[in-house]
């Protein structure tokens, strides 16, 4: 099924607005020198915040997250 371009644009915005605020939270997190934790195949995971703000950066997210569907 086709979007609409109407459609499309305000996905593309709302996209847009999630990965800002992604970064925003990494870069919050990666100032004070904290991880985030997530659920990797059921196991609880600590990652840095400064490895997750620089591979964010390039394209690169975690496998499994909204993001990496793209």
């Amino acid at each position: 099924m086709a979007l609409n371009p109407e459609h499309d644009d305000f996905f593309s915005k709302v996209e847009y607005g999630l990965k800002l605020a992604i970064q925003r939270l990494y870069e919050q997190k990666a100032a004070n020198n904290e991880t985030a934790v997530f659920i990797i195949n059921g196991e609880v995971k600590h990652i840095p915040a400064r490895e997750l703000l620089e591979n964010h950066k390039k394209g690169i997210y975690l496998k499994g997250s909204y993001l990496s569907a793209k």
